[in-house]
Formats: C-alpha cells, structure tokens, sequence
C-alpha cells in the first residue's frame, strides 16, 4: 500500500490530488452551503489552524469558471464530483486572505490594501477584460482599501456581460483583529470606532463590499464566503455589513472544518504504516489525540479534532516512529496570549471564569451574543467566555437543557493552568534535574523542590496563596521544570464523579505520583487544624485510589500534603 504524504499549511484540493497528500473530503458541505443555507453571504467562524483556509481554496476550485477545465483534476474521487452542483464553474471568484493584514495599528490600512491588490491582480491574471490593469490597481491604491475597491468593481460593472458575477471568498477576515485585541484594546477600538463620524478604514470597506452585492443582474458581487475565528471582530469591525448571517452553530454546518472521528480514522488508514512501527499502535494513536486535540463542539452536538495539530501530531509520529511520552508543544506557549485575552474582561469576571476552568466545572454563559467592544469596553462574564469559546480555549458543554462551556481537551486546559501558574507568581525557570525524584517515587523530595520554588515568590504573594496555588505550584516544576520526566494533570478525573488534585504519569521508571494538597493559613495552623486537614486528605486518597480511573494502577503510590504557607508541614503516604 502507498500511504500519503502530510503537508502541513496552506493547501488547496488540487495540490492535494495531484501530489497525493493526505486530505480529509470535505466537498459535501458545497452542495450544502449551495442548497441548504438560507443566505448568500455565510460568516463561518472557527478557531485558528481549523482548516478554513483549505476549505475557501475548495470553493475557489470548484466555482471559479477559469478554472473549469481542472475540475475533473481537481475533484475525481471527492463527493462532490459525483454530485456536481448547478452553480459550479459559474462565477468569477475574487479571493482575500486576510491572514497577512499586520496587527501593528500604523500598518493595517497599508497592508489591507497590499492584500486586496494581491486578490485583484489574481483576479486580473484569469480575466483580463473584466479586471482592473494592474497599473490602475497600484493607482488606486493609493487612496484608499475602500476606493480600490470600488475602482475595482466599477470597471468589473462596465464590462461584465451575459450574467457574469462575482463570488467573493474572504479568508482570516479578522486575523489581525485579534491579534490586536490581545495586545492593544485602545488601537482596536480606534481602528473600529465610528465616533465623531470618523469610520474605520476596515468598517468602510466592508461597507463598501455591500454597496455591490445583490440579487439583480446590476450588482456585480452575487455571493460571499467569508472565514474568520471570532464574533468579537464581527460586531466590532463589519457591523455596517448587515448582509452576513453567522452560520457557526448550525448543526448541519459543524463538521464543515475539524476532523470527525471517522474521518481522523481514516486519515490514520491512509497516512500511517504501523508494521513499520511495531511499538504503535492505531488504538494507542487515537487515545493521544482524543485527549490533546479532540472536543470541540460548536453546535452542542458533533464533536471535532482541531485538524492542523492532528496532521502535525501524525506526522511527528511518522518521522519519529513512536508516540510522545508527554503533550507535544513547549509549556506555556499560550499563557502570555491568554493574560492578553483575558485583561479584556472585567476582573471578576476573569477570576471566576478561570477559577472553573481550572476545576474542570461546567461555565453557564447562554448563547453567545454581542461582543462589541467599542459599546462596552471590557467583556462581562458571559462575554469574556464567548471570546474564549471563539478562540478555541472553551467549547460547548453536553449538560441537557442549558448551555454552558468546558474546556474541550487536555491542550487547552494546559494553557489555562500554564496561565495561572504565571499568575501566582511562578516565572519561567531553567529545567531541574527531577529524574531521580521521579523515579524513586520520592513525594518529599518533589514537595521540596516545591518549598523552594514557593520560597522564589516575594512575601506579598502569599496572602493570596490558597490550596489551587500549591497545585500551581506542583504543576509548575512538573510541567515546566522536569522536563519530559513526568506528565502532570491538575484536577484528575477519578472516574467517579470526583476529582484528585494532582496525578503525575511518571516517565521516570518510577511509580505514578497521586496527590492530595490541603492549604492552612499560618494563622490557623495548630496542631488540631493540621490533623484534621490530615485526616480529610487521607481520606479522600483512600476513595481516589479504587476509583475506576486509578483502579489497577499497580505502581501508583498516593500521598496527602499538608501545607502551611509554603511550607509542607505533613507527608503521608495512604
């Protein structure tokens, strides 16, 4: 059997056919997004590295009537081809990546408008009678994105004959927004703002868009297709473009980007050779990226994979013949986004929403709604988890009658608990050698490496210090310090309905590590206190460990702390 290549990045069907890449078909969602959506101009929103890209150059491929005499090329074998659809080779398709537009505030008008050249001039290449010359584009974009735009479509209006119309597919429409938004709230609200009259260069151009769209022959633009990763920039940005209608949460539309399990099943089938591999598994495979890139929900049914970690996870595992011991990425790649996310919202906001993240609980925010930052100026609770739900960071939760969100895997609950680590003080530091800790087992040993990363933090950091700030701390030296040694998991689920407060997957040869933290201010600290605390812990310990998710794990060894201040005052092992 030949097994097809990954190739990772901007991809379009054609060069996946035609090279035998890997690809999941998705051409079913054409016929779809042709006869089953109720608008012409569809926003569909995912997070980043969801496929969206992939899925805009399918469209591209398969209305663009230049690119006719490759259609049995570019899609012999997918759905679509045995389907064909009335409206295909039949528009004129005039496609935006908006991906490149800078988040620098001084350079959005000027990089905008490189983009909407790029797509002209493209445009140009295939129907020279209908586009703008290219030296009438660079005229043009002297003014501005607007203006270019309607030099564009006014000679498309004049020249344009027999029901030739335009499809215009925009992709990443907000990348730069978001960005921003991370970074500077100020500049994203100037650059949005239509105070004192002043409209925003990117506000007028989506305007402007909406100028030339219609459903009579006169209108040049029949058809939108627009991608983006988050309604903030869609309230905020484009609200003057009020022909869009928000398909993301309709059921019908919720695997059009994202990997099914079938489909992810598949793609293993066809990319994986494990009789080259003896020590892996496709079960063993599975579980890895159930646990890292799957559950995400955008319709409160069909759970997804996150697509573009899937295929760089699988083509790790080729190149390197065996699965990682711990979660692929560098720890705390996301914690400095997420501070700049979360500084949007309002302060209590933000605490409680993180505070049940990191609890694994269900959040309760309704359906999301609007997000318009010029209107408010900071993001609400329910807001503050719209943002997040947008961005990949929460999904929809599965509780029956109400709408909530959790955290969809593993991946983005290590990015909130690297986050809060931050937070309570904890910096990035140079690796430990943990090794030897680990694989004796040695829970007083970890406990002090502990103490002294605690023992780092000034002295006003501690009022604040609670039990969630000794799991911090343990996860902290675990994830950041040990380097692959050890694979730590804050809030473990116990599979009875309760959570321990650390498990740690040793990598070491030792056993694994199930912890118990109690927290005691040094003002209640006496002997009776601690006992107590003690005691609870014990306790809990002797559940966890015939609980089904602990049950059988013959080198498990469990552990109740008690610490006072940032000191471990009581070890026991239960």
């Amino acid at each position: 059997m030949s097994f097809k290549k990954i190739k990772i990045g901007n991809l379009s069907i054609g060069d996946a056919m035609r090279r035998n890449l890997a690809y999941v078909d998705k051409t079913r969602f054409i016929d779809l997004l042709e006869n089953e959506c109720d608008t012409d101009a569809p926003v569909f929103l995912r997070p980043r590295r969801f496929g969206k890209t992939f899925f805009t150059y399918m469209l591209y491929n398969y209305y663009d009537k230049s690119l006719a005499g490759k259609f049995e090329q570019n899609f012999k074998g997918t759905w679509i081809y045995e389907h064909k659809t009335a409206m295909a080779s039949s528009y004129c398709c005039l496609r935006f990546d908006f991906s490149s537009v800078s988040s620098d505030p001084c350079e959005v008008k000027q990089s905008t408008t490189e983009e909407l050249t790029n797509g002209m001039r493209d445009f140009t290449d295939r129907y020279p009678e209908l586009g703008l010359p290219y030296e009438q584009i660079e005229q043009a974009a002297c003014t501005s994105p607007a203006s270019l735009l309607k030099t564009f479509m006014g000679r498309f209006k004049t020249n344009a004959k027999n029901g030739e119309r335009i499809f215009v597919i925009i992709d990443e429409y907000d990348h730069f927004a978001n960005d921003l938004l991370s970074s500077d709230k100020d500049a994203f609200r100037e650059i949005t703002s239509t105070a004192c009259g002043h409209v925003g260069i990117i506000k007028q151009l989506y305007i402007t868009f909406k100028q030339f769209y219609g459903n009579g022959d006169t209108a040049p633009i029949e058809r939108f297709f627009i991608t983006g990763v988050s309604a903030v920039s869609l309230d905020s940005l484009v609200s003057g473009f009020n022909i869009a209608t928000n398909i993301s949460a309709e059921p019908e539309f919720a695997a059009m980007a994202g990997f099914t399990h079938g489909e992810l099943s598949k793609l293993i089938d066809e990319t994986v050779d494990f009789k080259a591999m003896p020590h892996v598994s496709k079960d063993a495979l599975m579980s890895t990226m159930e646990k890292y890139y799957d559950g995400y929900s955008f319709s409160g049914g069909k759970r997804v994979f996150n697509p573009n970690m899937c295929l760089a996870f699988i083509s790790g595992v080729v190149k390197s013949g065996s699965i990682p011991d711990s979660m692929p990425g560098k720890a705390g790649d996301d914690a400095g986004r997420l501070d700049g996310l979360l500084k949007l919202a309002e302060e209590k906001a933000r605490d409680a929403i993180c505070d049940k993240i990191f609890r694994r609980d269900s959040i309760d925010a309704g359906e999301p709604g609007e997000m318009n930052l010029n209107r408010s100026g900071s993001f609400n609770f329910d807001q503050a988890v719209w943002m997040l739900y947008y961005l990949g960071y929460l999904t929809r939760g599965e509780d029956p009658g109400a709408t909530t969100y959790r955290c969809p895997n593993e991946k983005a609950y290590q990015a909130f608990a690297d986050y809060l680590a931050v937070k309570a003080g904890f910096s990035t530091a140079p690796a430990e050698d943990l090794y030897a800790i680990l694989k004796k087992g040695d829970a007083e040993g970890l406990a002090m490496v502990a103490e002294n990363c605690m023992s780092e933090l000034p002295d006003t950091a501690f009022p604040g210090f609670n039990e969630r700030s000794v799991q911090l701390c343990f996860h902290y030296i675990l994830r950041w310090r040990a380097g692959k040694s050890a694979e730590s998991c804050p809030e473990a689920d116990t599979g009875d309905h309760s959570r321990a407060d650390l498990y740690v997957r040793n990598h070491a040869g030792g056993p694994d590590l199930l912890l118990e933290f109690k927290y005691i201010s040094k003002s209640k600290a006496d002997d009776a206190n601690v006992a107590k605390a003690l005691a609870e812990a014990r306790s809990q310990l002797e559940r966890y460990k015939s609980a089904p998710s602990f049950r059988g794990n013959r080198s498990l060894r469990a552990y109740a702390m008690v610490f006072v201040g940032p000191k471990a005052m009581r070890i026991e092992e239960v």
